[in-house]
């Protein structure tokens, strides 16, 4: 796992030019990001479902989530994330850095662009 704080742009998918700027702990070990209520209600993002989690001591807890733009750097992607209860951590996770096109550096403590893996697709081998 890698954690260290980034800053990424966040637009609603609806009315892109909401646009927030935020800051979370990039935190490898997360599948999903988790962002502050506060923060998708002020570019006007909205839940649209609910899933389970369990917590690292085994409770079940319930979180909307919600669908977001996301960007760094000139890379950006579309993304599902964990909208945040007081007292959840704000953190960046990894579905969020897939949708981006970028993994984490933990010398350098950034994002840095990744290939994509292509497991069904064909290659056209030139003919000699």
């Amino acid at each position: 796992m890698s954690t260290f704080s980034t800053k990424l742009r966040l637009a609603n998918l609806a009315n892109p030019t909401r646009v927030v700027e935020i800051e979370g702990m990039v935190e490898t070990g997360a599948s999903y990001s988790w962002l502050s209520r506060a923060t998708l209600e002020s570019v006007d993002i909205k839940p649209t479902s609910r899933m389970q989690f369990e917590t690292i001591t085994g409770d079940l807890i319930e979180r909307e989530m919600a669908p977001v733009f996301v960007s760094f750097d000139g890379r950006s992607g579309g993304d599902t994330v964990v909208v945040g209860e007081p007292g959840d951590m704000q953190v960046i996770g990894a579905h969020t850095l897939e949708a981006m096109g970028v993994v984490a550096d933990p010398i350098r403590k950034t994002l840095v662009p990744t290939i994509g893996l292509a497991l069904m697709a064909l290659k056209k081998i030139s003919e000699s």
